[in-house]
């Protein structure tokens, strides 16, 4: 083969291999477009996640899930048949947001999960990535939490360390209160009961609802949303708002 044809199937190969990966890794991440797509967005987003207490959905099974089954579906677009299949506890009239994101072919471009370069973005990303690279730093004040905020624990000592709550404040749900949170407990590991073995199984978790004045007394001190509690990071803001 002569050095010319060496040199074409070269830079065919090396198009072909930009081609890939422009398709596989989103040239942006999504954004909204002004400040009542991201009303809509926040609306949508806290009525999603305080809706998965009432009727938790099989996508999400630890607390960054919870965060990313809100995010996505706010940004749907609510149609009948959305609603029909989403079988939400209380019908609601929120605008939808106008600038939703391109199909892909690994889904949508949510979150950041690396700087690259280039930098990488994903439908999925982890709680520690979720506020590591898509959300900034409110403060460690809980009275600072606005809806759709996220409470942000850290417990070195566990099977999973990063733990996310999402602030709903004033819950459509609940007669009471303004101060309402949920978050998903994550699997959890116990011992399997049968003598005979020592393997480990785990449990499946649940999503939980509660005030954030019962949670500033929580039994165990560590959970608790404090700047005196070194679990405690703070209250994070996703970047998309």
């Amino acid at each position: 083969m002569t050095r010319r044809r060496l040199a074409l199937r070269a830079r065919v190969a090396a198009v072909a291999s930009l081609v890939a990966a422009a398709l596989a890794v989103p040239a942006s991440q999504v954004r909204l477009a002004d400040e009542s797509d991201r009303a809509a967005f926040r609306d949508w987003f806290v009525f999603l996640a305080d809706a998965q207490f009432y009727r938790p959905t099989p996508d999400v099974t630890d607390c960054a899930g919870l965060v990313r089954h809100a995010f996505r579906e706010a940004l749907r677009e609510h149609t009948p048949e959305w609603r029909r299949q989403a079988h939400l506890p209380i019908d609601v009239a929120f605008p939808d947001v106008r600038g939703r994101p391109d199909g892909q072919a690994n889904g949508w471009p949510l979150f950041r999960v690396s700087d690259g370069p280039p930098p990488r973005y994903a439908e999925f990303a982890d709680a520690y990535t979720i506020v590591r690279e898509n959300a900034r730093l409110v403060g460690r004040d809980v009275r600072a939490a606005r809806p759709g905020d996220l409470l942000y624990f850290h417990q070195p000592q566990q099977h999973s360390p990063d733990h996310l709550m999402v602030f709903v404040g004033r819950s459509l749900l609940e007669r009471d209160g303004d101060d309402w949170l949920v978050y998903h407990t994550g699997p959890s590991a116990r011992v399997a009961e049968e003598a005979a073995t020592d393997e480990r199984a785990t449990e499946p978790g649940e999503v939980r609802k509660v005030r954030l004045a019962d949670l500033l007394g929580h039994p165990a001190p560590r959970w608790r949303p404090l700047a005196a509690n070194p679990s405690f990071v703070g209250v994070f803001r996703l970047a998309i708002l």
